[in-house]
C-alpha cells in the first residue's frame, strides 16, 4: 500500500470495528461506457422496484442513521450517504452519470447500502486518520459551493492537510475522482453494526467493478 493508515482511540472507542480501505492503480476514467450504461439501468430497475424499503440495506441504513445520532448529530441533517444516493435515482427515475468510475462504484452503493468514500490518491498525503474532530476544521462537500465547518466530536477521516470525509455523508470536493485521476482510494468505514466480511466484499466489488470499466490493478487492507 502507498499511503498508511491510523486510527485514534477515541475513533475506535465508538464502536467502528470493520473499516476497510483499497488502493486502485492505473486506471483511465472517462465519461461513459455502454455496457456500464447497461448495469446502471439494471440498478435503477432494482432501486425503484423497492420504493418502499429493501430489507437488505435498511438495517444498514438505520445503524449510520445510529452512529451519527450516539454523537449528538441530527440523522436528517447528516444523511448516510447512500440513502441520498437512492433517493436521488428515486425522484429521477434514473442513474446519475458522472464518470465511469464514480457511476461503477456507486452500483456497489445501491447494492449494499454502505458508505464509500472515493478519492484521487494522487492528491492525497502520505497518512490517513480516522479520527475525531476538535471542531472549526473547514469542509467543502463534492458539487458544493459553500464551506462548512465540522464540530466537535464529529468522527472523520482525514490526511495531513484536510478532512476527507464527514460523518460518513460527504466527501471532500478537493480531491474528487475525475478524469486526470490515475490512482485511486477507496475507504469503507462502516458502523458499529456492520461485519468485516460485509465491508470487505463490498470494497472488493466496487474496486472490481471500477477496472472492469477504468483498467488498473488494486490491494485492500482492513482497518484495526
Amino acid at each position: 500500500m502507498r499511503l498508511r493508515y491510523t486510527v485514534d482511540p477515541e475513533f475506535k472507542a465508538l464502536g467502528f470495528r470493520s473499516s476497510v480501505v483499497c488502493e486502485l492503480y492505473g486506471i483511465s476514467i472517462c465519461d461513459s461506457i455502454a455496457e456500464l450504461e447497461t448495469f446502471k439501468e439494471q440498478t435503477v430497475r432494482m432501486v425503484l422496484a423497492t420504493q418502499g424499503g429493501d430489507p437488505r440495506i435498511d438495517p444498514i441504513l438505520d445503524s449510520y442513521r445510529t452512529q451519527v445520532a450516539a454523537i449528538g448529530r441530527s440523522p436528517k441533517k447528516c444523511p448516510p450517504a447512500a440513502e441520498n444516493l437512492l433517493q436521488l435515482i428515486r425522484r429521477a427515475g434514473r442513474f446519475p452519470r458522472i464518470n465511469t468510475a464514480v457511476d461503477a462504484y456507486n452500483i456497489t452503493v445501491c447494492h449494499t447500502g454502505l458508505a464509500l468514500g472515493v478519492h484521487d490518491l494522487d492528491r492525497l498525503g502520505q497518512t490517513i486518520t480516522f479520527r475525531r474532530c476538535k471542531g472549526g476544521e473547514a469542509f467543502r462537500a463534492v458539487g458544493s459551493d459553500s464551506i462548512k465547518q465540522t464540530a466537535p466530536g464529529d468522527y472523520v477521516y482525514s490526511d495531513e492537510r484536510r478532512v476527507l470525509a464527514w460523518l460518513d455523508s460527504k466527501d471532500s470536493d478537493d480531491v474528487k475522482l475525475s478524469a486526470e485521476t490515475q490512482n485511486a482510494l477507496i475507504v469503507i468505514q462502516g458502523t458499529a453494526s456492520t461485519t468485516r466480511s460485509y465491508t470487505h466484499e463490498a470494497i472488493e466489488d466496487a474496486a472490481r467493478r471500477i477496472i472492469t470499466f477504468c483498467g488498473g490493478s488494486f490491494e485492500i487492507e482492513e482497518i484495526d
